[in-house]
């Protein structure tokens, strides 16, 4: 399975994670603390989903849940993904 993840450079908190045949939004939210919520909405089918996580920045919330959505997809779907899913890279945090 093919995807590509992308932090907005421009709005901070928001992300994209691009699916064969699927769009996923996410917008970060910080709660307190280290606390954030991050949401989901599947662009095509209307339907939205909340995680709440503990993450460094508003970059790191979005890259960890777009990494488990990435995960979750193909383990759902039954198709390995293709490359590595590599950690969050520092030239993709936000400063």
């Amino acid at each position: 399975m093919r995807y590509r993840i992308e932090l907005s450079r421009t709005r901070k908190g928001f992300g994209r994670i691009h699916l064969p045949g699927r769009e996923i939004a996410l917008e970060a939210k910080h709660r307190n603390g280290s606390d954030w919520q991050v949401m989901l909405t599947d662009m095509a089918g209307a339907r939205s989903g909340m995680v709440e996580l503990r993450a460094a920045d508003d970059s790191d919330a979005i890259w960890r849940v777009a990494r488990a959505a990435v995960r979750a997809v193909s383990e759902l779907t039954g198709n390995p993904i293709e490359g590595e899913l590599g950690a969050a890279s520092d030239s993709l945090r936000s400063s």
